[in-house]
């Protein structure tokens, strides 16, 4: 047939004819089947052909790669289509770990997985984490996708209504716009948080610590807030309606414009507060505290029950804002707060200094230093006692009792002296402590401000002296056959290492008086403590028993004032010779002036420059021109004064000539 002869090869070979016989077999049937289906296999047998050419002209490394990029192809488009699976898989392990560690006070897998919940803009109310340590935590806003709104992105924070966290610690946390309506934050720990706009509404929050937190826009309406402590915090816009606030400390916190529409704050303290625009309509201010609070700005009274609080230097816009309250007249207010008013002026300010007997230079250096600050509105009281926590906690209390706008103290003691500070503080009254610094984390909650000089380092440098001056007035001398018999030159220290403050002069002294060994034959022949100066018996004691002394070092006011007092009461002038720590006064510089005085060199604090500097720190927190929540640490510079610093003694003694 026609057909057959084209199908068949043109060389007529035997294997060409045996090859043909499929072929045939083939067509034949292909032959029997439909027209369209005929065709549709012969053109899958020619793709099919088509494709087996192709890879035999394709090399290796070619296939390799159009198989890989095919692979890398599939593995995308695989990981786009399982996103959401993995997404959902990911948020239930995560919800997971919240329920299996629910007992655990600490853990890492806590905080990630609630992360990665806000992360996705996922909630998870009804969180069971009482104790937890959660401290920094981030799930501050998340932004989602929403065409039904405007703008497209929406700031929204996370769902924890309903939670459990008592006792929690999320110090530091942030905690933007979340929401925890109802949920249980008793006695948690919220210090410095930032909780702008959060939904506490109906949270439980008794006691819990608000310290410096950021509460701006938050919604607390009914809820429990009993005995918080919200010192520093910043509350402006907040709703308190109907929220209870019994027996809170607020001090220092501001609430400009804040809603407290039938709040209950009976006993709270808000002394020193920022209440402007603040809406106390029909609240309840029973025993509270608003010494010195700011009330202007058109605060709202209307209807507040104000019996028995206490409005000592409470300042108003008008005497008929106060007017309006209920039980007004059974206020605490100062005797001429009515003309205060009227004359719009800014008040009187009265800042105390504590000066105890036993640091009388320092102190009037302080003191003069304050005067020099002062202004007509401004009145500056000096405060003797004879030292001790006893009477400082005594005197501090009547300061408090005579509404003292600010104290400037050495505390007597760094742990005993902490509890009058913090009832004085509780009142409003603004705490500087000068010569001494607390430790931070301890004196955020009372003191305002230190002022101390860097004490290890005056100690060192007055012993670095020291040892300089033997070099330059016994060994250059090296003739001397008294000096040749000499094996060491005896040192006698006086310490105030009683109080823990002192104790860095008298480490910084020994540390330079070891190192100087190796060249200056120096020996410690005998040491004593001295608290008060009554102890110069046991200062004179000292020098009796140990004869061979020559010099003495004091380590601090007292200490030095007493050696240098127990050596004239011994007649030891022309032999033992005096260093130590030592403010700058009239008669101290007179004795550097005299070349047969027996005190050599002192370092000086610069006590008028502190006590000018407090004041004006007082006065900026008192007029609200600094924060009055934080905590300021100053170092300023002393001074090294020697009999041979002549021209500059003197001219100190011209600055200083006021102090005795």
């Amino acid at each position: 047939m026609k057909t057959d002869k084209q199908l068949l090869p043109e060389n007529g070979s035997e294997s060409s004819e045996q090859s043909s016989e499929p072929l045939e077999m083939i067509t034949d049937e292909a032959k029997s089947l439909p027209p369209k289906l005929y065709r549709s296999v012969s053109l899958f047998d020619a793709k099919v052909s088509d494709f087996v050419e192709w890879l035999h002209n394709i090399s290796l490394v070619k296939l390799a790669g159009v198989l890989g990029e095919s692979a890398l192809l599939f593995a995308v488009v695989s990981y786009v289509v399982t996103i959401p699976h993995r997404q959902t898989q990911q948020i239930l392990d995560a919800r997971g770990v919240l329920r299996q560690e629910k007992g655990y006070k600490y853990s890492e897998g806590r905080i990630a997985a609630l992360e990665h919940l806000n992360k996705h803009c996922v909630s998870n109310p009804g969180l069971e984490a009482p104790k937890a340590h959660l401290e920094n935590l981030k799930i501050n806003s998340c932004k989602h996708f929403s065409l039904t709104r405007w703008p497209l992105w929406v700031s929204q924070g996370m769902d924890l209504s309903n939670s459990n966290l008592e006792g929690a610690n999320l110090s530091g946390a942030d905690l933007a716009r979340i929401n925890l309506q109802g949920s249980n934050l008793e006695g948690a720990n919220l210090e410095r948080a930032n909780l702008q706009n959060a939904d506490l509404t109906g949270a439980n929050l008794m006691g819990a610590n608000l310290a410096r937190a950021d509460l701006r826009g938050a919604k607390l309406k009914d809820s429990q807030l009993d005995k918080s402590n919200f010192y520093g915090a910043q509350l402006e816009g907040a709703d308190f309606s109907n929220a209870s606030l019994v027996r809170i400390k607020a001090i220092w916190a501001n609430f400009q414009n804040a809603n407290f529409y039938r709040a209950d704050l009976q006993s709270a303290n808000l002394n020193r507060t920022k209440l402007q625009g603040a809406d106390f309509y029909k609240a309840t201010l029973e025993n509270a505290s608003l010494r010195f609070a700011d009330l202007r700005e058109r605060s709202n009274l209307l209807q507040a029950k104000l019996r028995e609080a206490d409005l000592w230097g409470a300042q108003f816009e008008s005497a008929f804002q106060l007017k309006r309250a209920t039980d007004w007249e059974q206020t605490e207010k100062m005797p001429n707060w009515e003309r205060q008013i009227a004359q719009s002026r800014r008040p009187r300010l009265r800042i105390a200094i504590l000066k105890p007997e036993s640091y009388k230079s320092l102190f009037e250096a302080y003191e003069l230093g304050m005067r020099r600050a002062a202004d007509r509105r401004i009145e500056i009281w000096r405060i003797p006692f004879v030292g001790g926590v006893e009477q400082e906690a005594k005197k501090i209390q009547e300061l408090i009792d005579e509404g003292m706008d600010a104290i400037i103290l050495t505390p007597e003691d760094p742990v005993k002296s902490q509890k009058a500070l913090t009832v004085a503080n509780d009142t409003g009254v603004v705490i500087i402590t000068v010569d001494f610094c607390f430790d931070r984390a301890v004196a955020e909650d009372f003191a305002i401000a230190c002022y101390n000089t860097n004490s290890f380092k005056m100690g060192y440098e007055s012993g670095e002296h020291l040892a300089e001056w033997v070099r330059e007035n016994y060994l250059a001398d090296s003739t001397s056959l008294e000096w040749e018999a000499k094996e060491s030159i005896a040192v006698g220290v006086v310490d105030s290492a009683v109080y823990d403050r002192y104790y860095d002069y008298l480490q910084g002294f020994l540390k330079a008086f070891d190192e100087s060994k190796s060249s200056v034959p120096l020996q410690l022949a005998n040491q004593v403590s001295v608290g008060y100066p009554s102890d110069i018996d046991a200062v004179k004691q000292m020098l009796e028993n140990t004869p061979e002394i020559e010099i003495l070092w004091g380590g601090s006011n007292l200490a030095t004032e007493v050696a240098i007092e127990a050596v004239k009461q011994l007649e030891l002038e022309n032999k033992v010779k005096i260093f130590g720590i030592l403010d700058l006064s009239k008669d101290k510089a007179q004795m550097l002036l005299d070349p047969d005085s027996p005190l050599q060199s002192i370092i000086d604090q610069k006590g008028i420059n502190v006590g000018y500097k407090a004041v004006k720190t007082a006065v900026e927190v008192l007029r609200g021109e600094r924060p009055g929540e934080d905590y300021d640490e100053f170092s300023p510079e002393h001074r090294l004064l020697t009999q041979d610093d002549d021209e500059l003694v003197r001219n100190l003694l011209s600055e200083y000539g006021s102090i005795d």
